[in-house]
């Protein structure tokens, strides 16, 4: 879903007024689920770097949807540089740093963080540095607070991994802060945003039998080596476009976009479920 607010968007203070009154523009469904919406707007275009997974091979993929200023979609590409990791790709998390952008996708089932670097936008990428390895975690996403990098992870069951680094190509050492937080919903839903002083996080709320059913919207208050705390800012609820779930929203200047999700009766559901764990298991085993 996007929404154009022609710079009318200030951060947090009127974020959830536009949400909730501003008509958001669907992208066209090609794919069975499209999810994980990062963006940049660049040259009257906006590219939506997203997650495209199809139960065709259980697997996502990334691409990029891109629109003309007029909210038009004009193309959609397959990223390349990926296809040798053999794994689930989903959570495009962009940066940029010294006039570069990077990418840092979701590659949990190879235990691995890896970095990318954009060398032919938006289509091709290039593996720069496995960061962390050995640890199959989610969602990575990656803010600097005081000179220090901090890479903020989710394991499988959800826990927070925290590792900081003197620079994005160094060595990332894991901490172990204690943790002072406004909820245990800490799968990351987007972007880091830093504004006047402050930096804020979003996360997924992700209980045991519902995945993705809204956003948290925190102040980080304190980050270092020995404490973390948190403070919650507000929370985007489903009913902004009356859906039964919202879990990843990123925004530009001009643009806000936010997947969203409908929960639809199918009686190949069961079906569709037993493949993707089978084809999960496989890919496991790969990796193992």
């Amino acid at each position: 879903m996007v929404i154009k607010n022609k710079g009318e968007h200030i951060f947090p203070e009127n974020t959830l007024e536009i949400l909730s009154n501003t008509k958001a523009q669907p992208l066209n469904k090609k794919y069975t689920f499209q999810a994980d919406p990062f963006i940049i707007d660049k040259d009257n275009h906006l590219y939506i770097f997203y997650e495209a997974f199809s139960f065709r091979n259980s697997k996502g993929i990334l691409r990029c949807r891109i629109l003309n200023s007029d909210m038009l979609e004009i193309s959609d590409v397959k990223l390349k540089g990926f296809d040798d990791l053999h794994c689930h790709l989903s959570f495009p998390f962009l940066f940029h740093l010294d006039g570069k952008l990077f990418m840092i996708p979701e590659s949990s089932e190879r235990k691995e963080i890896i970095l990318f670097q954009s060398v032919d936008f938006p289509a091709r990428w290039e593996k720069v540095k496995v960061l962390v390895s050995d640890m199959a975690v989610t969602d990575n996403v990656i803010f600097e607070l005081e000179g220090i990098y901090y890479l903020v992870s989710t394991t499988m069951d959800y826990e927070m991994t925290i590792h900081t680094a003197d620079n994005i190509f160094g060595e990332w050492k894991m901490i172990s802060p204690t943790l002072d937080v406004c909820n245990y919903h800490h799968r990351s839903a987007g972007t880091p945003y830093s504004i006047n002083n402050k930096t804020y996080i979003f996360t997924q709320e992700c209980n045991p039998n519902e995945y993705g059913k809204s956003i948290y919207i925190k102040e980080l208050i304190k980050l270092t080596s020995q404490d973390y705390e948190e403070k919650l800012i507000g929370k985007i609820n489903p009913n902004i476009n009356n859906s039964d779930g919202i879990h990843t929203i990123n925004f530009t200047d001009n643009y806000i976009v936010y997947d969203t999700k409908r929960v639809i009766f199918s009686l190949l559901s069961p079906l569709k479920k037993l493949s993707y764990k089978i084809m999960v298991k496989y890919r496991n085993r790969r990796f193992t």
